[in-house]
């Protein structure tokens, strides 16, 4: 299945994103829920970045 969604990190997980270049293949890792208390809007939140390599 392929989708795009939004995504929301912090901290080590945002540094990793800023500094990835653009087209990186990447495998990340979190759990879908609604972007702020106030918002119905779906995002997954990063918990975890992979950078795949050569599969």
């Amino acid at each position: 299945m392929e989708a795009e969604i939004g995504g929301i990190a912090f901290e080590a997980q945002a540094r990793l994103l800023a500094a990835a270049k653009l087209n990186t293949e990447l495998r990340l890792h979190g759990f879908l829920g609604a972007k702020s208390k106030r918002s119905r809007k779906l995002v997954l939140h990063v918990t975890n970045v992979e950078f795949v390599e050569g599969e």
